[in-house]
């Protein structure tokens, strides 16, 4: 039985320090979303019934200067539901938005593997809120067409 604990020792420690991680190992990163059929104002997205909220294209900012970053898809979550994903740059997704959405706020998360020189591979996710209004005529007339967020990152499972 001492034979046994005395390699059992060793094993339990190594797992424990295989576990830890460093937080500062993952990207720092920032999005830019595009979007077509919507405006962005003061960090809400904005969009009409009856329309498409169309994200065009997600580009990857590495916040560390001259090293690059990427991401290899895309999920789409709307009001924590899954409603699809893209493996495809530049990662856009095509969201109708029918007569049965309730004018007022949703979110919509996008949540990507994001991998950065020598960094830990992580998993990025953003929330936006969107205000879904009645007509075209409701949106902002002062809105943008792009949306630079930063994204809460985790460690990618193993």
């Amino acid at each position: 039985m001492k034979k046994f604990l005395s390699f059992l020792l060793p094993v339990v420690a190594m797992l424990c320090l295989a576990s830890c991680s460093d937080d500062d190992d993952l990207p720092n990163v920032d999005f830019d979303i595009a979007f077509e059929n919507a405006v962005q104002v003061d960090g809400k997205v904005y969009v009409a019934v009856g329309e498409n909220l169309n994200v065009s294209s997600i580009t990857v900012i590495n916040n560390e200067q001259g090293q690059s970053a990427l991401i290899t898809g895309a999920n789409y979550i709307w009001d924590g539901l899954y409603v699809g994903s893209t493996i495809t740059p530049p990662y856009g997704y095509s969201l109708y938005i029918g007569e049965n959405v309730a004018v007022g706020t949703h979110t919509l998360s996008v949540e990507c593997p994001v991998y950065a020189n020598d960094k830990t591979p992580a998993t990025a996710v953003v929330s936006m809120p969107v205000v879904v209004v009645a007509t075209t005529d409701d949106l902002p007339d002062n809105g943008e067409a792009a949306y630079r967020v930063h994204p809460s990152t985790s460690e990618r499972d193993k």
